[in-house]
């Protein structure tokens, strides 16, 4: 670690320098600002940040920060939230940001600067953003721009920094309730926040409990549909049921497909062939439309002076999640039975392809978390007016997870082998009638039906010593600096049901690593109106060894009204733990096979392999196999932002930015889907072949019948774009009012999957599983104020954008769509004051598209929950 001790010394030997700064008389206060270790008198620095405070947050009468921020128009595709409940990827009932549509592993979260454990069951690869509530947050910082020769890995699409109430005097109670305009969908908050002063210190202390309940999709929607296109060209939407049918289906010997009887009165050994129209199985009814759970968080910070130039500090949040989420009948596949078992009707050998098992109920998944951390250290400054701080930040994060039942499917396969099982009553194994709804015994139900339970966490353990200030005056101004050291190490660990492990549908992780790393960065007056910002910091991985990045600055104070600011910097992306350690685990995501409906080249390839021309997609999700790949290396990025900061001293209270954006980022860590991967494969098998070699299909039906997703170093991705900001503040007709209007632009968002391959262009698509890339996203907020009231209203913008996977004149592209959002404050006294607010007030209703991951939506973009109002009570004291 010669290139640490290196940075150590050089500020050890600034700090013993003879060129010191001349002692401040200067009294500006000065902070820090994301972006930088250097505190600074201004927020506007080289690089764009977005500042969210607690009067903005409270005007939206948003609870959650996962919603506040992914409102934003810097945000854009899939991160988890109460409204998307099935989305997997950080773990069920877990909430993050994904700036710039980039994917929540690119988005760095820190909590007063300094990292967060992740959060969720087990080897999470993001911060869980349920275990901050807004009632505690100051304000939150956005920085738009590449950031690890500031922070470390993972700040490559940007930094969210929530920054929490550290000088309250008094106490804040908060007491809100909601519903959806159906009455559905209700919630609440309470929270309590108490803070002072005492001899030579200060604490905050907040409590909070959330509930929200669950709203069903059948609620919303009617039934799951597709587009039927005409031959005319018109086409219409039409229900649709699940290919894993109530009673079950089954691949005889001489290749019919049939259906057994789904009428529980029918003739038991009825068959006939199988039809989805008529069998499928209606699913909605057994899905939410928004995930039901409960949050209590705790939350502290101390302050305490032990001397005139040394300060103790601590910090601690605990946090309890408990969720839950509906799911359909659990199902079985691909057994074959003998013609011979007895309860078999149809005389014939056959594959019990699919079969939804209805009499063995609804299970619901379940989550409980339990997260804690705890900053601990001390702060000062030397004779010369340098700060610096020490320490240490502990956080864990334990989980349990699991389904209210779950059926064992080596169990399930034995009781349809007469060699295993008995037909005798009360056999130790008994024999199961399959074949029909309702033929099911309570003995074969009560012996493949188990509770399943797993469980993991996360750990993060790092201490750090950082040390600034300013080095002497140059003609233009003064040389400020920052260094630091940091040690961090990570751990995510994974014990699925000891069940689930014995059948292979999941395997255990436990990975960890650890880094040790050091910057250094200047702020370098060049001239009285130019300032330069230089900053380089090295990391040294025990999975892969070391990383060096940099970072340049610049901001050019053109005149008093204009500046001009500029970066240019390098990042980086770690593998998470389960890229690195994840083994195997099974899960049914949705697939669209491009075989279907095919047309052009993508039709003669399906034709090639085997596949009939009016070829049909069994259902909407593939089994796919998803894991990790020791071997997979970190990813790195080259960013670019351009921008101006104009406030023009002749219109009083306005001020406008505007930054370009360009991101770059080089053996891109990629896990393609299931839909691309298929896509890819019919339209040149020859060019990617890799992809052709990661499914299998029937050999009889010629359906996939397996997937699998792998991490590797392979892609590349550009994504560039324009923010624009704008707020005017003044009085008009008395009342103070403010004007704000955020809008992104986006210019490109491409990706290569491998080098030399065709780059797909994800720009004015909306996709499946990654969310909505369209052209323009904005939010605009209008405020008026009185002296007794004040009222607000939100509008949020989300352009229109073409489906990936094409489809019929209704699903192909969707309309832009505008939401509504409206509250009045009233004031009862000076510390008391009631809030009303409607949120999406038109009651906008959700699109539908080809492409849909949920409820014929895309519910990673779309409000499926539609109009919904609350009321809330704020007492100061």
């Amino acid at each position: 670690m010669n290139n640490p001790m290196a940075f150590c010394a050089i500020a050890t030997a600034l700090a013993t320098s003879h060129t010191l700064a001349n002692e401040m008389t200067d009294n500006i206060e000065r902070i820090n600002v994301t972006g930088s270790h250097i505190k600074r008198t201004d927020f506007e620095t080289a690089s764009p940040v977005t500042v969210i405070d607690a009067t903005q947050i409270a005007q939206t009468g948003i609870v959650n920060v996962e919603d506040l921020l992914q409102r934003m128009s810097f945000s854009a595709g899939v991160a988890g939230n109460a409204t998307n409940a099935y989305w997997t990827s950080g773990g069920y009932g877990s909430a993050q940001v994904n700036l710039r549509g980039m994917g929540i592993k690119r988005t760095l979260v820190l909590l007063n600067g300094r990292r967060i454990v992740n959060g969720g069951t087990g080897a999470n690869s993001a911060v869980d953003l349920n275990m901050i509530p807004t009632s505690i947050i100051e304000r939150v910082e956005v920085l738009k721009d590449g950031a690890s020769a500031i922070y470390g890995a993972d700040a490559v699409a940007g930094v969210v920094n929530i920054i929490t109430k550290t000088q309250l005097d008094g106490a804040e109670f908060t007491a809100k309730l909601g519903a959806g305009d159906e009455g559905d969908g209700q919630s609440q908050e309470i929270s309590f926040n108490v803070g002072g002063e005492f001899d030579r210190g200060h604490f905050v202390f907040s409590a909070s409990y959330i509930n929200t309940e669950a709203v069903r999709q059948s609620d919303r929607i009617d039934c799951a549909k597709n587009e039927k296109v005409n031959a005319d060209g018109s086409s219409q939407l039409n229900c649709f049921g699940s290919a894993t049918t109530a009673g079950g289906r089954a691949l005889l010997a001489d290749g019919r497909s049939v259906q057994f009887n789904q009428d529980p009165q029918g003739d038991g050994n009825s068959f006939e062939a199988y039809d989805i129209a008529k069998h499928g199985f209606t699913w909605i009814p057994y899905l939410n439309a928004v995930n039901p759970s409960q949050r209590i968080n705790l939350s502290t910070n101390l302050n305490y002076q032990l001397t005139s130039n040394i300060n103790f500090f601590t910090e601690a949040q605990y946090s309890n999640r408990q969720s839950e989420q509906i799911v359909t009948p659990r199902s079985i596949s691909g057994i074959k039975v003998s013609k011979e078992f007895a309860y078999n009707p149809t005389g014939q050998d056959l594959e019990l392809t699919r079969r939804r098992n209805v009499e063995l109920g609804a299970p619901y998944f379940f989550q409980e978390t339990n997260t804690a951390r705890i900053v601990i250290g001390f702060d000062g400054t030397l004779a010369n007016d340098w700060q610096w701080e020490v320490a240490y930040n502990y956080g864990r994060n334990t989980g349990t997870d699991g389904w209210t039942f779950d059926q064992d499917k080596a169990k399930v396969a034995q009781t349809l082998d007469d060699t295993v099982c008995s037909y005798t009553p009360g056999a130790a194994i008994p024999c199961g009638d399959w074949f029909g709804v309702g033929e099911l015994s309570n003995e074969v139900i009560d012996y493949v039906k188990y509770r399943r339970e797993g469980n993991g966490g996360n750990q993060l353990k790092s201490l750090a010593f950082n040390l600034s200030g300013d080095i002497t005056e140059l003609p233009a101004g003064t040389l400020a600096f920052a260094a630091g050291l940091e040690r961090r190490e990570e751990s995510g660990w994974r014990n699925p049901d000891s069940t689930v492990l014995a059948n292979g549908g999941e395997d255990s992780i436990n990975g960890d690593y650890d880094v040790n790393e050091a910057f250094i960065e200047l702020a370098i007056p060049l001239f009285e109106s130019l300032e330069a910002n230089l900053a380089t910091r090295y990391s040294d991985y025990s999975t892969f060894g070391n990383k060096l990045t940099y970072k340049l600055g610049l901001t050019w104070q053109i005149t008093d009204d204009l500046m001009l600011r500029g970066v240019k910097s390098t990042a980086f992306r770690t593998p998470v733990i389960t890229e690195l350690f994840g083994g195997t685990n099974a899960e049914n995501l949705r697939t669209i096979d491009p075989c279907e409906n095919a047309t052009g080249a993508i039709a003669v390839n399906c034709l090639a392999a085997g596949l009939p021309t009016d070829f049909a997609q069994d259902g909407t999700t593939v089994r796919t196999s998803v894991g990790g790949n020791p071997d997979v290396k970190p990813e790195s990025a080259d960013t670019l932002t351009l921008g101006l900061v104009w406030q023009p001293h002749f219109i009083d209270g306005l001020s406008t930015t505007l930054d370009y954006f360009d991101i770059d980022v080089k053996d891109a860590i990629t896990s393609v889907n299931g839909s691309d991967t298929l896509k890819l494969c019919y339209t040149n098998p020859a060019l990617y072949s890799a992809y052709c070699n990661t499914f299998t299909r029937h050999a009889v039906t010629g359906q996939i019948n397996s997937l699998s997703q792998r991490p590797v170093n392979a892609a590349f991705e550009t994504v560039s774009g324009v923010d624009f900001n704008t707020r005017y503040t003044a009085d008009i007709f008395g009342l103070s009012s403010q004007f704000e209007l955020d809008a992104t632009r986006l210019l490109k968002h491409e990706n290569t999957p491998f080098a030399g391959q065709a780059t797909q262009s994800l720009l004015g698509y909306i996709t499946e599983d990654q969310g909505s890339y369209t052209k323009w996203r904005a939010n605009l907020g209008i405020t008026v104020k009185a002296d007794a009231w004040s009222a607000h209203y939100a509008m949020r913008y989300i352009g229109g954008a073409r489906d990936v996977n094409g489809g019929g004149p209704i699903g192909r592209a969707v309309e832009s769509v505008t939401y509504s959002d409206v509250q009045g404050r009233y004031f009862i006294t000076q510390d008391t004051s009631i809030s009303m607010g409607i949120d999406n007030i038109f009651d906008k209703k959700a699109p539908f598209l080809t492409s849909w991951n949920d409820a014929n939506t895309d519910v990673m973009t779309y409000d499926l929950l539609g109009r919904r109002g609350y009321i809330k009570l704020n007492i100061n004291f």
